[in-house]
């Protein structure tokens, strides 16, 4: 009989943004060797247009936690629906899971890592955190808190640095962030660089001519993606030979709307939440993927976005701190090009020099784009490194 494994995430199928899409995949691949059952929040976390297509994983059994849900662009709501669905998994952990088993958890819903922080010594599990928030430090840079010198700031880091360690392994998504959790717990042994993964089978390298350059901006319109001095720069953009499309949801899209009416700004495009099956139709209508992250975001974060851009053979353009995993990424594979968050005006001249850019050079850059998605980030090695953690 296969060992039991369980995997504990707030989002889970049929949820596709990235952490309900990725914990799926990955409780999926680690079915062939354990026997795996999940405790998930209910469906939908997001609000949806189309029915779901994709096929639950196979031979995994899932525990869905009933919550009412919350509106998780108002912080209020947020809040509560955190704390709530964080202590119904709790109490349903507690029954359900045994001393000394194995369990993969992530920090949604956030307030979860806390309390498990409280009983997983009592209970001998060996706990492996996969780091997608990393709290309270992006309280401060979405200006939720003030600084970090703030008493509530420092109550917070206080408990949740202690929960942090009694994980058995800290699994992160890059090298920036590695550092920031080596200094949050003082120690290098237990924590892991684990990247996702670029989905090679169901995006393919597809090009659209257009006659302009089409910059690609899909995934959360959050406040943590920097998109107030991004556009900021595209409004001062001299050269009109461009467009700009965002598609998704979050907290900044009522900004983003109200920017392009009011402004009368006609090369910015926003679509909406798109389904993830019509990637390679939105995907093969970009030139460049636009990536961009608030300044300071440094060690809190690898935008998922990067890994299928790159296996569509798209250029990057990054906006984000220095020597942070993507730039990191950027600067060793040739892939695109790169501004620093808060350089309003170095944002503007790299969208200038892209636009003007030879064709032969966003080719080169689409060719290492997909090559490096083929190799170091294909999704059979990511999740042997996944695998690899057991």
């Amino acid at each position: 009989m296969s060992k039991k494994l369980w995997l504990v995430s707030e989002l889970f199928y049929p949820e596709t943004i990235s952490t309900g899409y990725i914990m799926t995949e990955i409780a999926g691949y680690l079915a062939k060797q354990y026997d795996v059952h999940v405790i998930c929040g209910p469906e939908f976390y997001e609000k949806k247009k189309t029915s779901i297509t994709a096929d639950p994983p196979k031979n995994v059994t899932i525990h869905r936690v009933k919550s009412n849900g919350y509106n998780k662009n108002s912080l209020v709501s947020r809040i509560i629906g955190h704390l709530t669905i964080s202590l119904k998994m709790f109490i349903f952990m507690r029954k359900k899971i045994k001393n000394d088993e194995q369990v993969l958890l992530v920090t949604n819903p956030i307030f979860l890592t806390l309390l498990m922080g409280f009983i997983s010594s009592k209970r001998n599990w060996k706990i492996k955190l996969y780091i997608h928030d990393v709290f309270p430090e992006n309280l401060v840079i979405s200006r939720i808190l003030k600084s970090k010198k703030s008493i509530i700031y420092k109550v917070l880091a206080s408990f949740f640095n202690r929960a942090l360690k009694k994980m058995d392994k800290i699994v992160v998504c890059g090298r920036d962030m590695k550092e920031i959790f080596v200094e949050k717990t003082r120690s290098n042994n237990n924590i892991v660089v684990v990247e996702n993964w670029s989905d090679n089978t169901n995006i393919s390298v597809n090009k659209v001519k257009n006659d302009k350059t089409n910059f690609l901006f899909a995934g959360n319109l959050g406040r943590l993606q920097g998109l107030e001095e991004l556009f900021g720069a595209i409004s001062k953009v001299k050269n009109q030979n461009c467009n700009f499309t965002f598609i998704g949801s979050g907290a900044m899209e009522n900004f983003i709307s109200n920017y392009i009416d009011e402004n009368n700004i006609g090369n910015v495009e926003l679509q909406g939440w798109l389904p993830r099956e019509d990637q390679n139709i939105f995907l093969a209508k970009a030139t460049v993927g636009l990536i961009s992250l608030k300044a300071g975001m440094y060690g809190l974060g690898v935008p998922s976005k990067l890994y299928n851009l790159i296996a569509a053979g798209k250029p990057i353009f990054y906006i984000g701190d220095v020597d942070s995993e993507i730039h990191r990424v950027l600067c060793e594979n040739k892939i695109g090009w790169f501004a620093e968050s808060g350089n309003e005006e170095m944002i503007v001249n790299v969208i200038h020099e892209i636009i003007n850019a030879h064709p032969s050079l966003l080719d080169e850059y689409s060719i290492n784009a997909r090559a490096l998605a083929e190799g170091i980030y294909s999704k059979e090695n990511i999740l042997n490194k996944t695998a690899n953690l057991f």
